[in-house]
């Protein structure tokens, strides 16, 4: 089959859960004979058309920039961004974006044929796109299926209309399934979707490549603590300085590693250092997606502390790995972590007990190696992204059929 999946954004840094399940997905798909081609908006003014990896291509297409546009705003420091945002962004913006997307992947779909249409998170853009092209005969006998990675989040839309993600899905919605990646997720769909659309969600896990996240038995253990994830008050990075001093206390060998990216990271390195606990921090920024298991390898302990987490693809990663893991009791984690028998899971907000626990594992060598068997065993039982990529190509099949009886029943 030729899959054509469909994302508003893909983050130039190459962050994020989905960037990472696009990238291994497409790969085991290939496996199986299926294509994979992944269209999005241009990061930059000066992107190329495309981009080849070994697995699948990214496609991008321009519109009027306004994602470009997007990044450039993100990319200045916060006190600069209000005296910009009228230079870089006109209120009409979104819908000239959309009305020149349109054309654009009208093209791309008629020289590509795909046989499914796969859409992660469109939550504002291609969704309007999509709900456009829909009503033309050449979409007849393809099925657009959404995949929801994340929950509600507020948004400001270039006119200044303050609104959801969510609310922008429910008012442009076009796709005949819609996956969510947690029961959580499915919930907050539910709650949000009218009724008809509602009827339309289902819960399907994400998988990992279990050979590429795997444990390094031999491996050299260089740092006690990692997190790896976007630095943003969501994730709970904002505790990480209070963590660390505690913690430097008990072990004053700590060595601690951070690597991603995002809006507190300026302001989280001072308060290491105004803490004076910077030196038992490395911050490695941005890592390339191939190093992260080895990342994950030389650290005894895994922190995801996420106050409200969709589901949390690090997490499992991490778990894979072998490596034992400390992250909170809600949302998703707690849909993927057993407290005390695969990983430990605390209170959200709670800087005290997360360096409690981490303590804990630290001093418990026994511990931790009892959490990694029981953590990769429950991965390869559940989160295995061959068993996921097989259902994934079951559903696509499957509204293939459903599709073409609808159209020749018409």
């Amino acid at each position: 089959m030729d899959i054509l999946h469909i994302t508003d954004s893909l983050n130039p840094a190459g962050l994020g859960g989905y960037e990472a399940y696009l990238h291994y997905l497409s790969a085991e798909l290939k496996q199986g004979g299926h294509r994979s081609l992944v269209a999005t908006q241009a990061q930059k003014r000066d992107s190329p058309e495309s981009i080849s990896f070994p697995n699948y291509d990214v496609i991008f297409l321009p519109g009027n920039l306004l994602e470009a546009r997007k990044w450039e705003l993100f990319s200045m420091p916060e006190s600069e961004r209000e005296s910009v945002v009228e230079k870089l962004f006109r209120p009409d913006d979104l819908e000239e974006n959309v009305k020149q997307l349109v054309g654009q992947l009208r093209l791309l779909i008629q020289e590509v044929k795909p046989d499914i249409i796969h859409a992660h998170s469109t939550y504002v853009v291609f969704n309007k796109v999509l709900e456009i092209l829909k009503n033309e005969p050449f979409l007849n006998e393809i099925p657009i299926i959404l995949t929801i990675h994340g929950v509600p989040k507020p948004l400001i839309l270039p006119s200044g209309k303050k609104t959801t993600d969510y609310a922008e899905l429910i008012a442009s919605c076009p796709f005949d399934k819609i996956l969510g990646v947690s029961d959580f997720v499915c919930e907050e769909l539910k709650k949000n979707l009218p009724q008809e659309r509602s009827n339309l969600v289902e819960r399907l896990y994400l998988g990992i490549n279990l050979d590429v996240f795997r444990p390094y038995p031999e491996i050299v253990k260089e740092w006690d603590v990692i997190f790896m994830g976007r630095l943003e008050p969501m994730k709970s990075v904002d505790l990480f300085p209070e963590m660390v001093s505690i913690l430097s206390k008990e072990f004053p060998d700590l060595k601690v590693v951070m690597t991603g990216e995002g809006s507190l990271r300026k302001q989280i390195i001072v308060e290491f250092e105004e803490k004076d606990v910077r030196k038992y921090v490395d911050y490695l920024g941005v890592v390339e997606t191939s190093k992260v298991p080895e990342l994950i390898n030389k650290s005894r302990v895994f922190i995801y502390p996420s106050r409200r987490e969709p589901f949390g693809l690090s997490i499992v990663e991490a778990m894979a790995c072998g490596v034992p893991i400390v992250t909170t009791n809600v949302y998703g984690p707690k849909e993927i972590v057993t407290h005390g028998h695969d990983g430990m899971a605390i209170s959200p907000d709670n800087v005290l007990e997360l360096a409690e626990t981490i303590k804990t594992l630290l001093l418990d060598e026994a511990l931790r190696k009892r959490l990694s068997k029981n953590a990769r065993k429950m991965v390869e039982n559940r989160f295995d992204i061959k068993t996921h990529a097989l259902s994934l190509v079951a559903m696509y099949k499957d509204s293939k059929a459903r599709q073409k009886e609808k159209v020749s029943g018409a």
